[in-house]
């Protein structure tokens, strides 16, 4: 029988770990997106070279494991800077820094190989005729996108997007792997103190289910907000 006392009592200490998860999920996203958005334009725009390295890029990102590109960078990157900053004589101790540095890299690299296709597909289903509108009453190129494409477009890449940061938000709980303690991680702890796992991993698993819930009914509100330009698309 499941002990469920326990799981009361240790709901609230799971659950205080939450604001970790969403550091972790607001970080990966603030370096996803923006990369995201450079690398659709990569692909969009068809730049010699660079196109062609992004999208090679792209496909070995969606062709991993999260957990072994976790791993790897955990791994490679200390490794790599340590030597650096020994070639260059700085007394710097890399390992040091906070692991959640190196989740936030990880994880945004698995986000941005899907928002990546979000932001490029979203653009791609703006007509053609809305840029060339925008250029004949004297808008830069610049202010087109501003103003026309990226709004019309959001509302196509929207959805896709919710997925994406669903996605994130399980994703960190793989960041105890990398010694960054979150709502997951709490739950392991706890329940190797208590030797009651399955209790605990319900109660993570309740944690999870009312966050994300919460994001879901955000990200509807900011799908219909985004409705008049799709009128008007």
């Amino acid at each position: 029988m499941l002990d469920g006392r326990l799981m009361l009592e240790n709901f609230i200490k799971i659950a205080a770990y939450l604001p970790v998860t969403i550091k972790l999920t607001i970080g990966a996203l603030l370096i996803a997106f923006p990369v995201s958005f450079f690398f659709a334009f990569t692909q969009l725009k068809k730049i010699p070279v660079v196109s062609t390295l992004v999208r090679v890029w792209l496909s070995a990102i969606r062709g991993t494991p999260i957990l072994l590109q976790m791993f790897t960078i955990y791994a490679l990157i200390p490794l790599w800077l340590n030597n650096l900053f020994k070639l260059l004589g700085k007394e710097i101790n890399i390992y040091d820094v906070d692991p959640i540095w190196y989740a936030y890299i990880a994880i945004s690299l698995s986000a941005t190989a899907f928002l990546t296709e979000a932001i490029r597909s979203g653009i791609l289903s703006v007509d053609k005729g809305q840029k060339e509108a925008g250029y004949m009453v004297g808008l830069s190129k610049w202010q087109v996108y501003k103003e026309i494409i990226i709004p019309q477009a959001m509302t196509v890449a929207v959805p896709i997007m919710g997925n994406v940061i669903v996605d994130v938000i399980k994703s960190t709980s793989l960041a105890f792997t990398m010694s960054v303690t979150e709502v997951m991680g709490s739950a392991k702890i706890i329940g190797g103190m208590t030797t009651k796992y399955l209790e605990m991993y319900i109660d993570a698993f309740f944690v999870y289910v009312i966050f994300i819930f919460i994001v879901e009914i955000i990200l509807k509100r900011v799908e219909k907000s985004l409705g008049k330009y799709k009128k008007t698309g």
